[in-house]
């Protein structure tokens, strides 16, 4: 967009400082013996450079508005823009791209367009009322559009409001491009402009109508970023109830944990992304579930990206592990972690944990689902998650990021449950007893080296 009508404003803005400065100079010599006339002639050189500043300053900022709005209408950008274009609401720039979004049929969110006022907005209208979750629509310059009475009141908003004021914008921009990248809502910790976060579900609405913001609240008493101000009246968390080998498995409450670390070997390095989903029994709660990306500080090595994915580019900038550890503990609060390896991932976060200060992380008890698999099938001994998937028909979807692998540990794990169940296994001690009892039989059959 900085083509020749900017070249043009700027060599005449060049040729007005020349002038000035020139002006400056010949005030000096000519002036040099009358201080009054001296003074006073570097005086209105200097207000006419100040002003020459300000008139830059504005028309840098209004090129920069014109590409911005150029790559919002093309899609060139993939980067979700929530900074909003100066002028405001009222200024032409904006009201330039609210009538272009309107004429691609985007409309401001899903309240207005083609559809305002008609059936489709009395529905989503009433979708939002009937909904006991706080739940918002944003535009794409992150104003709030429409949203319910529980959403008002947990964020201290209304409609036409900047989202900016309640919720830090880098964190949404970053789940809404995590969002719209993927395909599928994303779940996303969001931290407060005051104090405190919330955790979120956060759907893309397509490109130039926003997005769909979902605070789940059922539920959510042990689940990870509630806390700060204006935020839900919960109950502390309870002290963990016992978790026995009595318990039957159809009642306890698990939670899927994968973790990815930065270390050139596996289980190794700090942690930067952790990704739980809660289930109890055979029952997933995908909502009830949260995904976090950890800055390690130090460049994250080519070997652990090629490993999980996750590189230096995803996490910079994200907050460290002490920020971040009391969500990661909420949400694995009396629960019995599960995993394919899943010690290895709770001894990385014991290790983060050490490294970051924390004296007593207090980590939950943990069921290995790869030596359960191999307690159930000798074959399965070691076998890849991919196996895994493929013996237990699991369905096939993409795992992007934490929270996708840990969604497919939650299905293994309903899966491996449903066959211990036919096996007659149904307590937690049965199944513990499975599997050193599968472990023995290997150490017999295969005997460690001497």
């Amino acid at each position: 967009m900085k083509g020749g009508v900017w070249r043009v404003v700027m060599l005449g803005l060049a040729v007005v400082a020349a002038a000035l400065v020139f002006l400056g100079v010949e005030i000096t010599q000519l002036a040099a013996e009358d201080r009054t006339a001296f003074s006073r002639g570097l005086a209105i050189c200097g207000l006419g450079l100040l002003a020459e500043w300000f008139v830059f300053s504005r028309l840098s900022r209004h090129f920069s508005d014109l590409d911005r709005l150029s790559d919002r209408l093309s899609g060139a950008r993939s980067r979700v823009d929530l900074e909003p274009l100066s002028g405001g609401r009222t200024g032409e720039l904006a009201r330039l791209a609210e009538a272009a979004t309107l004429m691609r049929g985007g409309g401001r969110g899903l309240g207005e367009g083609p559809l305002a006022g008609g059936r489709m907005d009395r529905a989503v209208r009433a979708a939002l009322a009937l909904s006991d979750d706080p739940l918002l629509i944003l535009d794409e310059q992150g104003r709030v559009e429409q949203l319910n009475p529980a959403a008002a009141r947990l964020l201290a908003v209304e409609e036409g409001a900047d989202i900016g004021k309640p919720l830090l914008r880098d964190d949404l921009a970053r789940a809404m491009e995590r969002a719209r990248g993927g395909g599928a809502p994303v779940t996303a910790v969001l931290r407060r402009t005051e104090e405190g976060e919330l955790s979120a579900r956060v759907a893309d609405l397509g490109l130039g109508a926003g997005a769909l913001l979902s605070f789940p609240a059922r539920g959510m008493a042990h689940a990870a970023g509630l806390s700060g101000k204006r935020t839900l009246s919960l109950r502390p968390a309870q002290p963990a109830a016992p978790l026995g080998d009595d318990e039957p498995l159809a009642a306890l409450p698990f939670v899927a944990l994968w973790v990815a670390t930065a270390g050139v070997e596996p289980d190794s390095g700090p942690v930067i992304a952790v990704g739980t989903v809660r289930l109890v029994g055979s029952r997933i709660f995908p909502t009830v579930s949260f995904t976090l990306l950890i800055d390690p500080i130090d460049p994250v090595p080519a070997e652990a990206t090629a490993r999980h994915g996750i590189g230096t580019a995803m996490v910079a900038g994200e907050r460290p592990f002490a920020a971040v550890w009391p969500a990661v503990q909420e949400a694995l609060h009396n629960c019995i972690a599960v995993g394919i390896g899943v010690d290895g991932a709770l001894a990385a976060l014991a290790r983060s944990a050490a490294q970051a200060g924390i004296a007593d992380p207090g980590l939950p008890p943990s069921l290995d689902l790869g030596a359960l698999a191999a307690a159930l099938d000798p074959a399965l001994t070691g076998a890849l998650p991919e196996r895994l998937s493929e013996v237990f028909a699991l369905p096939r979807h993409p795992r992007n990021g934490p929270q996708g692998e840990a969604l497919a540990l939650a299905e293994l794990a309903v899966a491996l449950l449903g066959r211990l169940t036919e096996r007659g296994v149904v307590t937690q001690g049965q199944a513990r007893a499975l599997i050193a009892g599968g472990e023995a039989q290997a150490s017999l059959t295969h005997p460690p080296p001497i």
